[in-house]
């Protein structure tokens, strides 16, 4: 129900009921504006667009504690989450009510954000401010996500290049590491593994007969709990294993044979998986992900003569398997596939720069096609 009516201060109060029962009234100078007003809300109401100007009072906090809990994904990235929500969204915005969030609110905070964080990681942050304020959208409190204003701009990210190691840097790298841990790496420089896979690879899953790598689980570091989890975005390949690399792991295996670990899986508290591992600790533990970059990967990078900065973590090696690929031809959907990409364009976009062999390939071949037909526009003479 809507009305207009006249007060007796001369101003005109229009009134109306939303789909709960609940009143509500504004009051304008003329007639004309009370019922724009009017017809304005009712076509929200009719259109479904209608939002109750009293349910963005909800402060940030308040809903995204809400938000947070429940979310589905792994226990790593909702820690993660926690922690950006905690330490860089809540202390601009956790007091605040969700509808008085504007772009500039949002930019300001940008600006400040960026002074203290690289630019990716801020773009992190907003992806998660920019998440929490769509699902408000979606429960009806606001309007609309102001992150998603043209006026908020993130900032630019670098175009920070991969410069991937050479051979010889990865043959130094290897050999500064002790006996017992040599073959870590060399599973990422010649499978593509990611640290936690490497942790977590199974007798079971290096088929020696077949020539190939499973890669179907990884060990997580969740808070100082490790767990049994699937490969990043639940993603489970089939990587090929060079004789290099299988010949390794067999003499790693003769000298060590593999121990029976026994962690949670998924989250702190799930039910609990054994798994033969090919890499364990002096304990017949998982490789701890700190122990192992603190005492065992950093002092290799210094004995190696490499600087042992975040460029020039594990992941390195995954950019050099990458590199030695595509130098040898493998197609981008291939090597996507070998290091668990979901987005093939994403690999062609980190890795494109390390393909100017394919502007010759191109040469070659345009100039062999065309090559006889187009000496013809030299010499006037039409080639068959």
């Amino acid at each position: 129900m809507a009305s207009i009516a006249k007060r007796p201060n001369g101003k005109w109060r229009a009134r109306y009921r939303d789909d709960t029962g609940r009143e509500h009234s504004r009051h304008f100078p003329r007639k004309v504006d009370a019922q724009r007003w009017l017809d304005s809300v009712t076509a929200d109401v009719v259109t479904g667009r209608y939002i109750d100007p009293n349910a963005g009072k909800t402060t940030f906090a308040t809903f995204a504690d809400g938000w947070l809990a429940s979310q589905t994904t792994d226990p790593s990235t909702r820690e993660a989450t926690e922690v950006r929500l905690r330490v860089h969204l809540l202390p601009t915005f956790g007091a605040m009510e969700l509808r008085a969030i504007r772009p500039s609110t949002v930019q300001a905070w940008l600006r400040g954000r960026s002074e203290t964080c690289s630019p990716r990681y801020v773009r992190t942050q907003l992806a998660t401010l920019s998440a929490i304020m769509t699902a408000a959208v979606d429960d009806g409190l606001i309007v609309r996500n102001p992150c998603a204003s043209s006026s908020v701009r993130p900032p630019s990210l670098p175009s920070n290049r991969v410069e991937p190691w050479s051979r010889e840097q990865v043959a130094e790298v290897v050999a500064a590491h002790p006996d017992r841990f040599r073959a870590v790496p060399l599973v990422a420089a010649a499978c593509g593994l990611r640290q936690g896979e490497v942790f977590g690879l199974r007798v079971e899953d290096v088929d020696f007969l077949r020539r190939r790598v499973l890669v179907r689980q990884q060990v997580k570091l969740v808070g100082n709990r490790q767990l049994f989890g699937p490969p990043k975005g639940g993603r489970e390949r089939e990587v090929p294993l060079p004789d290099v690399l299988a010949l390794a792991l067999s003499e790693h295996l003769r000298e060590r044979p593999a121990r029976q670990v026994t962690l949670p899986w998924r989250e702190p508290g799930g039910e609990d998986r054994a798994a033969m591992l090919v890499f364990t600790s002096r304990e017949s533990n998982a490789l701890d992900r700190n122990y192992y970059n603190r005492h065992v990967w950093k002092p290799s990078l210094i004995a190696a003569g490499a600087e042992p900065s975040r460029a020039n973590g594990m992941h390195a090696l995954r950019h050099h398997y990458a590199s030695v690929l595509l130098d040898g031809g493998v197609s981008i959907r291939a090597v996507a596939d070998y290091l668990g990409h979901a987005d093939p364009g994403f690999t062609l976009r980190t890795y494109a720069h390390l393909m100017p062999q394919a502007e010759d390939r191109a040469r070659t071949v345009v100039d062999a096609s065309l090559g006889p037909r187009a000496d013809s526009v030299r010499t006037g003479e039409v080639t068959p």
